[in-house]
Formats: C-alpha cells, sequence, structure tokens
C-alpha cells in the first residue's frame, strides 16, 4: 500500500532570482543629460522562469568624467506594477537631480553602454558598483556598433540646445570636464579641445559669456565661404563670444578666459586667452548668492515628515545629517545652462532642512523661489500641521553653517550670528 505524506511543498518565491532565470527585454530609456556629464538608465526586463517575481527593474547612474559606472541599484517585483513606489524612489534618488527628460533605447544600446562604462572602469581602476552578479549577463557578447548607431545614441543622450549660450556653456562644461568625446559633439569639423592639459578635470563653477567685436570693424560677424565656387558660393556668419570662466577642482580655483566661436549652433573654433589660479574668497565673492529662509513649526517629530510629503519633495534629492534630513529640489529643466551668466547652483529651487526636533527650514536663493517651497508646504498634506514662524534675507548662504553649527533651534542661532556681527 502507497504511503502519502499530507505534507505538500509548494514552490514560492523566495527562490525566485534575479540571476538565473533567463531575461527578455521590455523597455528602456536613458536621461537626455549626457552633456551635463552624466545619465541615468532604466531597463526593464521579464523573467519568465521565475515562479512569482518575474519583473526586474535596473538602474544605472553613469558618470562620462572621473565616476564611471558609479551606482547600480534594482527591484524584483511580482508584475508591472507591484513595487511601484520603491521604483520611484529609486528613480527620484538617481535621476531627480538631473533635469533631463526620458528617451527610449534599445536593450542593444543598453548592453553597449553598459560595456563602454564598464572599461571606463577598469581603464581608471575605478571599483564597479555591488552586485556585480545581477548585471554581469550584461557584458556578454561583446556589442559592437557602427559610427552612425553610436550618433544616434548620442542624440538621444544629448538635450536640443536652441541658443549660443546653451551651445558655449556645454561645451566649455564639457572641456573643462575633460570629457572631449561630448564637447565634440558639439563641433564642427576639426576644433582642438584640450587647450587646458596643464588642468585636472574641473566643474564649471560659473561662466559669463560676451559677444567679442572686432577691434577693426567693431562688429561681432565675421562671413565665410562655405563653396569652393567663390563667385556663387553659399556663406555662413561666424560670431564670437568671449568666456570668463571660473573652475573648480581638489578645492583649488581658476579662473580660464576664452573665446569661442560659432558657426550657428555649431563651435568652429576655441582659444585660450588666460588661466590663473584665485583663492577660495575671491571664488565665494563671484558665487555668492543672498539667501532667504523661512522657518516653521511643525506639530509632530520630523522623522515623521515622508519625503514625499509634497509635489517637489516627492523628486528631491535627500541626504541624512545628524539632526534632520535636507530635502534638495531641483528644477525639472537645465534652462539655467541657457543663461549669458551661468551658475552651477542655479539647477537648485531649495531646500528643505527636516530637524528631528519639529523645526522645518525652506531655503531658497531668491523670491520666487522661496515663495514656491512655502506654497509647496502650506498645500500639502503636513499644511494643516505647520506654523510659518519667522522670514529671513541672508546676505550670503548660513544654512550649511547652522547644520553644522551643533545649534537645533535656527531662531537661537540667529541670535548667535547676529551678536557676532555686532560685536564685530
Amino acid at each position: 500500500m502507497e504511503n502519502k505524506s499530507p505534507f505538500q511543498v509548494l514552490r514560492g518565491g523566495l527562490s525566485d532570482s534575479a540571476r538565473t532565470s533567463r531575461k527578455e527585454f521590455l523597455s528602456a530609456y536613458i536621461t537626455d543629460t549626457r552633456l551635463m556629464g552624466v545619465v541615468g538608465v532604466y531597463v526593464h526586463w521579464l523573467l519568465p522562469e521565475n515562479t512569482v517575481m518575474k519583473h526586474f527593474h535596473q538602474f544605472f547612474y553613469l558618470d562620462s568624467e572621473d565616476l564611471g559606472f558609479d551606482t547600480y541599484e534594482s527591484v524584483l517585483a511580482e508584475d508591472e506594477i507591484d513595487q511601484y513606489y520603491e521604483i520611484k524612489t529609486i528613480e527620484n534618488r538617481l535621476m531627480g537631480g538631473l533635469g533631463g527628460q526620458k528617451k527610449e533605447i534599445t536593450e542593444k544600446e543598453v548592453r553597449w553602454l553598459v560595456q563602454e562604462y564598464v572599461k571606463q572602469n577598469l581603464r581608471m581602476k575605478v571599483p564597479l558598483p555591488e552586485n556585480f552578479g545581477e548585471y554581469e549577463f550584461l557584458l556578454s557578447p561583446i556589442v559592437q556598433m557602427s559610427e552612425e548607431e553610436e550618433y544616434l545614441l548620442m542624440c538621444k543622450q544629448c538635450t536640443p540646445l536652441p541658443t549660443p549660450e546653451f551651445v558655449i556653456n556645454y561645451f566649455l562644461m564639457r572641456c573643462f570636464g575633460r570629457d572631449f568625446t561630448a564637447a565634440k559633439f558639439l563641433t564642427k569639423h576639426y576644433v582642438r579641445t584640450d587647450l587646458f592639459s596643464e588642468h585636472k578635470g574641473a566643474t564649471l563653477m560659473a561662466n559669463t559669456i560676451d559677444e567679442a567685436s572686432d577691434a577693426v570693424s567693431g562688429t561681432n560677424a565675421a562671413y565665410h565661404v562655405t563653396d569652393d565656387d567663390k563667385d556663387f558660393g553659399t556663406f555662413s556668419t561666424h560670431k564670437a563670444y568671449m568666456c570668463r570662466s571660473l573652475i573648480e577642482y581638489d578645492s583649488k580655483y581658476y579662473l580660464i578666459v576664452t573665446q569661442v566661436t560659432l558657426d550657428k549652433l555649431k563651435v568652429v573654433k576655441y582659444e585660450r586667452i588666460s588661466s590663473f589660479q584665485i583663492t577660495a574668497t575671491e571664488a565665494s565673492m563671484m558665487t555668492s548668492k543672498p539667501e532667504f529662509i523661512t522657518l516653521f513649526d511643525f506639530m509632530g517629530e520630523g522623522k515623521e515628515f515622508e519625503n514625499d510629503a509634497t509635489k517637489l519633495t516627492a523628486k528631491a534629492m535627500v541626504t541624512d545629517h545628524d539632526s534632520g534630513r535636507i530635502l534638495m529640489i531641483f528644477h525639472p529643466h537645465n534652462n539655467h545652462v541657457g543663461k549669458r551668466e551661468y551658475r552651477l547652483s542655479d539647477d537648485v529651487i531649495g531646500l528643505y532642512y527636516i530637524l528631528d526636533d519639529g523645526q522645518i527650514i525652506l531655503s531658497a536663493n531668491d523670491r520666487p523661489s522661496i515663495e514656491l517651497l512655502e506654497q509647496d508646504l502650506l498645500t500639502s498634506r503636513y499644511g494643516s500641521l505647520v506654523v510659518p514662524i519667522a522670514k529671513y534675507q541672508f546676505k550670503e548662504p548660513v544654512l550649511y553653517d547652522f547644520i553644522s553649527s551643533g545649534f537645533d533651534d535656527f531662531e537661537e542661532f540667529v541670535e548667535m550670528i547676529s551678536e557676532k556681527d555686532e560685536d564685530e
């Protein structure tokens, strides 16, 4: 007589893994922020051999300068809507500050990108992110792309540039970051891009653009024949711009002066004028802005304030500090790059500083932005739990001084620095 056990083993999702199942490509996107030096990539795979956890979401943060393949995160889910909150949280954390649009890319393009950035890490001897086993499958087989395919992928990664200011600021940003591949994407014909080989890859902190008038004619337009037929040829107008750039690396600051010449919206000439080091104090004077601060009391504990509490904080970049959290809110675009006076910090709308003991501090560099933050908080689900206490305007930023001061009450901190100013 056959002895049957009353117990039956049911296979569940605990044995499902992203590493073992075959993967079927569903979709992917890349942010069009390559000219900022960083792109975010998201990929969605189906895992048909898994029993329960059949959807695999991958996130890649790729830096074209010194970090290379910098960050990797993933989510394993049951279906397309499972783990939605976690997926959006990772997306906001990694890509919320990039200010770009999402562009669809193919599986081949995903594999090529990951392989290229892995090569960059190996070349620079930069460690790869953790969980290598989850993305190792993307490294084989080796993907080859034609020049046309690489160009089309580059176009997806780069936002359209509508004005000379956009072109010049992005071009200088890539040159000073020693990201010459992206810089050359903005040129027409051959242009030497490495004019400052004595400098390491640097951050463009600020740049001012002025039209460079010709000393003889007094005009900023030079006409160039674009056809071999000199009698009936076509002509293009070249315009020259003088640029005054503040760059930083290794906590050192340099003021660089260059002249950039454009043919419509392409760089055709790049000239070195001067380069000299300045002090941190001088650099601070060039970039410093006023700070507007609004202080609120929160009828609860700061730890209760969730990161998705408001429309703006839902996409904020979060950093933890000893006495609270900073929620940094970026513009959803990079329009600041198109300004004649570019400042790196202009991509930020402002900050929420959520103290653990219940104070909420809003900070911004101009009045419209601080008013936007105030409205954002007051119309949120916590609007009835916050009470405005005070408003301040400082000639230069003080919030980070407060965070590092050891004070847990902003009003007491303001009294202290006010007394210090009076003593001086």
